[in-house]
């Protein structure tokens, strides 16, 4: 467990990350146009593949927060359908690149708010539905933030998260995968330090929502690959995206929902608070 003068400074590296002078604007970029990258064409098919998941399972009349709402790209599209949508942003410059998304598309600029998602500033049973992509990666404690989604959600609600999985690199990468599997034979495979913007265990994740007194409804894995051997990519981005996306339709057909646990880049994880 880390000091409180760990937890500031995690929190402040967070914020700088996310501020125009590192990444806020490649984040703005990169839902507007496709580009040749794998990491990002999965982080569209996160969002297009969540705004799906959510028109389906709300209720009419539904409150949804994207919690951690970064440049709105999920935000703008569920309001682009007539989807009600509430933000919580912590980075002030991400902000300021979702109302200019908001604007651009013609939406309703209102309703953003500037906040900690570890303590909101919502009432308790506020919304049907809680999103929430990316964000816990940047928490070390991030049970603190699975127990305010709870807290917020409505009985029935749903809490749609996502973080990138701590597999896939080893996977997809043999050299990788052949010194794991020795260091795990050799007692001497440690747990790694915290650092912000993990790639995660999916293992640890599904524990600490049962421990939350969330139900499992169901999974979906987004991007396999790339294909690396000794950390060095084998392919171009474009023949990587293909790739993935061949892949990726071959499992599905097959209905091999189990390997896209360990082997997809960005795991989404939809579960529900228990009804009243």
């Amino acid at each position: 467990r880390t000091s409180p003068m760990d937890q500031a400074a995690h929190t402040a590296a967070a914020e700088q990350r996310f501020s125009d002078a590192r990444a806020a604007r490649r984040w703005a970029d990169m839902y507007d146009s496709d580009t040749e990258s794998l990491q990002e064409a999965n982080f569209r098919t996160r969002c297009d593949v969540t705004v799906k998941y959510v028109r389906r399972l709300l209720p009419a009349g539904g409150r949804v927060l994207d919690l951690g709402c970064g440049s709105a790209p999920v935000l703008s599209q569920l309001r682009k359908h007539g989807v009600p949508c509430t933000g919580l942003e912590y980075s002030e410059d991400m902000l300021r690149h979702a109302r200019a998304r908001l604007q651009s598309m013609q939406l309703d600029e209102g309703d953003l708010h500037r906040g900690d998602c570890r303590k909101t500033q919502f009432e308790s049973a506020s919304f049907d539905v809680v999103v929430c992509l990316g964000v816990i990666s940047y928490v070390e404690d991030y049970a603190v933030v699975l127990n305010e989604i709870k807290r917020i959600l409505k009985p029935g609600g749903f809490a749609f998260v996502s973080f990138r999985n701590r597999f896939n690199l080893v996977l997809w990468d043999p050299v990788v995968a052949l010194k794991t599997l020795v260091r795990a034979a050799t007692g001497r495979l440690r747990p790694e330090p915290y650092k912000i913007g993990r790639f995660m265990d999916f293992r640890e994740f599904r524990r600490k929502m049962d421990d939350a007194g969330f139900e499992y409804r169901h999974f979906v894995g987004i991007g396999l690959g790339p294909v690396k051997f000794a950390r060095r990519a084998l392919f171009p981005e474009r023949v990587s995206i293909r790739l993935s996306n061949s892949l990726t339709a071959v499992l599905h057909r097959l209905g091999w929902q189990a390997p896209m646990r360990w082997l997809a880049d960005v795991s989404l994880w939809v579960y529900s608070k228990p009804a009243a």
